[in-house]
């Protein structure tokens, strides 16, 4: 009978969670699961799985990123790489960041079962174990009085062999507690058995929970282990089901009973529990008073962050440092006012807000030195009101991390007035993303399936383009441009970045000005137009930053050069908001076109501009095809003209054509790093024409 394992799934696809989940409970292994990348590192830190399942497009800490730590913390664990939009590239370079191998979407079953299979049957397939066995605490961070008795009452509980209650607010560290509890006693991970709470319902608690020693083993999901000196660890108690409070009080009996009439084990299994309530708050909830009592012959309260501040320097460094190794960053420290500001905070998701804001600001520093800028702290907002907010949304773990992305949040609706949203007196304020947006889709130019992830970024730190599969980033800035031919493009510090004007055009309209986009050297072209793309950024809360960010007025009018009797035009004059008025003459079946638009406000531009698909002759796409360009053109998402008609009707509008050319100067005008202000005159204009108004309006004013 082959082994069983503890298998980690990494996904921010629900369906896959589920489906993959499904098949290897059925196979009777145990699963784990997390949405994005800094839910799985904690899992693999807490719950030693022998095999993770990481999909490459996750968001915040992308599959790259999460594999490397993983690799980190757990050298020996099996990590396979998943994707449905990957290339030959990405496999390659995550087989030689250690990845064991590489799935590609939709999976197949059988490939699947092989690998885990596989994976089981080679040498050595757990992570190393942690020696804790010398009564060395480790890692319980902290010098303060609280901490020393935390220390000394874990010391304690250790050497006993009766039940442990751990009991504090959310985030306090009590499951970290009760492993430790576990490791200090002895005993290695293996014999660690982790029970969900709010898993437990009348039909599973059986298969759940070990109700019998069976000759010295235990019988856990199909897989056998040592039952001496195991541990179930009971995470949530507090969220158990009270109808089943009676259930789980008389399989804890059996258990001991069956323990105790059993010399040569007479301490084959202990409990261990958490709870965010304490045993009077849990008897007031109708649990059995017995059960209160098996469950709690030791009670740990475990204090909230804010009742030690003195501890959070310590805890600081030593996240800092883990954070470092984890992504590879070279972090020497955090300056005095960064580091006054976390002990002045009144941290409502205690040690596990701060070591998830300490990651995150490692992950997107642009210095060895840590700053107020990076470490994304509300500010606005009194401390209660932030609590009450993080304690009503406890039923989503992920929240928690995106609490600490703001300084200020105001969400744009449509129909807002642009300039309301966008600045506060005139002045106009940074923002970026509360959360993190991943979408799929298909490169224009490549042919190749491919993704991106979109990630909030400190103030200051601009739009900036990276490699899926490496760390080099380059900003949206003229000064990266390296290419206009059939649509804009930047390269820089080894990165490159293709078709980025129609999710330009969305940032610039959404006024977000500091994010992370991470692709696979393509924006997906998804249906030719923006509009999937503002459904992303609104998907992901859209928050406010305390920097400000100045817009470029225009106030003489500028025109660029062109050959004389060129078809060609383009000037800009001085207005009041960002105006675009575009003429085209282009033979039939277009025809002349001409639009005016004024970027007044959201959803005039998602009704009237976003939805504009770029077009296409047949002839350009011969030969953009003759030049390896253009393999993801697809009548789904190009507009192609031949000499007679759009070869795939309907239009969006009957002046689709030129709502796109407005699309994409609303983008390319976002190379500056800043909104403009003013307004521009375009006839027949492409990519190549709004790059040379940019420098030239960069030359007069010196902008970059």
């Amino acid at each position: 009978m082959m082994e069983k394992a503890r298998v980690l799934i990494v996904d921010d696809q629900e369906d896959i969670l589920t489906s993959l989940g499904a098949i290897l409970l059925d196979e009777g292994h145990e699963v784990l699961k997390a949405h994005d990348g800094q839910e799985a590192l904690h899992a693999v830190q807490s719950d030693s799985p022998d095999i993770v399942f990481l999909d490459i497009w996750i968001p915040g800490i992308d599959g790259m990123q999460t594999l490397k730590a993983i690799k980190r913390i757990a050298p020996k664990c099996h990590v396979i790489m998943m994707s449905g939009h990957g290339t030959i590239e990405t496999a390659v370079k995550a087989i030689k960041l250690g990845a064991e191998d590489y799935l590609e979407k939709p999976l197949n079953l059988e490939d699947t079962l092989h690998l885990v299979e596989r994976a089981i049957s080679s040498q050595n397939v757990r992570p190393e174990i942690v020696d804790f066995s010398s009564g060395n605490p480790g890692p319980l961070i902290g010098a303060s009085p609280l901490a020393s008795n935390i220390r000394r009452s874990i010391e304690n509980a250790a050497k006993e062999t009766g039940s442990v209650l751990i009991y504090g607010e959310k985030g306090s560290g009590k499951e970290f507690l009760a492993r430790i509890t576990h490791f200090l006693s002895g005993q290695d991970r293996q014999n660690l058995i982790k029970i969900s709470c709010h898993e437990l319902n009348p039909e599973n608690i059986r298969d759940k929970i070990p109700a019998k020693l069976i000759d010295g083993s235990i019988s856990k999901l199909g897989r056998v282990g040592a039952a001496n000196n195991a541990t179930l660890l009971f995470v949530g108690i507090d969220r158990l089901n009270p109808g089943i409070g009676s259930a789980l009080l008389a399989i804890l009996e059996e258990i001991t009973g069956n323990q105790h009439g059993n010399p040569a084990s007479p301490r084959s299994i202990r409990f261990v529990s958490t709870s965010k309530k304490s045993p009077d708050e849990m008897l007031l909830d109708g649990f059995p008073d017995k059960l209160v009592r098996i469950l709690g012959h030791r009670i740990i309260r475990t204090p909230p962050l804010r009742e030690r501040p003195e501890d959070i320097p310590l805890l600081v460094r030593h996240f800092l440092a883990e954070a470092s190794r984890e992504f590879d960053k070279e972090i020497l420290g955090i300056d005095h006012d960064a580091l006054l500001k976390l002990i002045q905070y009144s941290w409502p998701g205690n040690i596990k807000e701060l070591k998830i804001l300490v990651e995150h600001a490692v992950m997107n520093a642009s210095g060895q030195t840590l700053t107020i800028n990076e470490l994304l702290l509300p500010t606005s907002e009194s401390h209660s009101e932030k609590e009450d907010e993080i304690r009503s949304s406890s039923r989503d773990k992920r929240r928690l991390s995106s609490t600490t992305v703001s300084t200020r949040h105001k969400q744009p609706q449509p129909g807002e007035n642009f300039a309301d949203f966008s600045s506060d007196n005139g002045i106009l304020h940074q923002r970026t993303l509360r959360g993190k947006a991943v979408v799929y889709g298909l490169g224009l130019h490549s042919g190749q399936k491919t993704g991106l992830t979109i990630s909030p970024l400190p103030p200051s730190s601009g739009i900036n383009f990276g490699h899926i599969t490496s760390g080099g980033t380059v900003p949206a800035l003229l000064s990266h441009v390296e290419s206009t031919d059939f649509c804009t493009s930047l390269r820089g510090n080894g990165a490159l970045a293709r078709t980025i004007e129609h999710l330009m055009a969305v940032f610039h309209v959404y006024g977000l000005t500091n994010l992370l986009v991470k692709i696979s050297g393509e924006v997906p072209i998804m249906d030719g137009s923006a509009l999937e793309f503002c459904n992303l950024v609104e998907s992901a809360e859209i928050i406010t930053q305390d920097e400000v960010v100045e817009k470029i007025v225009i106030n003489e009018p500028l025109e660029i050069p062109l050959p004389q009797g060129s078809s060609k035009f383009m000037r800009i004059e001085p207005s009041e908001v960002l105006e675009i008025e575009y003429q085209m003459d282009y033979p039939q079946p277009i025809g002349k076109m001409s639009m005016s638009f004024r970027l007044s406000d959201i959803a005039h531009f998602k009704s009237e501009i976003a939805p504009a698909r770029t077009f296409g002759f047949v002839k350009d796409m011969r030969m953009m095809d003759e030049m390896g360009l253009a393999g993801g053109g697809k009548l789904s998402n190009v507009v192609l003209v031949d000499e007679e008609k759009v070869v795939n009707p309907p239009l969006r509008f009957e002046d689709e054509f030129v709502r796109h050319k407005i699309l994409d100067i609303l983008g390319d005008f976002y190379l500056l790093g800043r909104p403009i202000v003013g307004k521009i005159f375009a006839r027949q204009t492409g990519h190549a024409e709004n790059i040379a108004m940019l420098r030239l309006i960069n030359d007069k004013l010196g902008i970059l």
